[in-house]
């Protein structure tokens, strides 16, 4: 494969390795911290912030796809 035969394999690679990072710090935070994630978001709150967390790093993920497949058509369509 030549540098330039699949640009979108690489762009699918540097995202994927984003949301792998992302997906890493919310679980990576809650192994060395997990008072930090169960802590509420403010005083008699039930939501935590690793619900918010764990909600951002699924949207994340969704927005990421979205933007792949924005961006890989673009490219395809060259």
């Amino acid at each position: 494969m030549a540098k330039n035969d699949l640009p979108q394999a690489r762009l699918g690679w540097t995202m994927a390795l984003v949301q792998t990072l992302i997906y890493g710090t919310f679980v990576g935070t809650f192994i060395v911290s997990p008072a930090t994630m169960t802590r509420p978001l403010a005083p008699g709150m039930a939501v935590t912030v690793g619900t918010v967390g764990g909600l951002a790093a699924i949207l994340s993920t969704m927005v990421l796809t979205g933007l792949y497949v924005l961006l890989a058509n673009r490219l395809t369509a060259r």
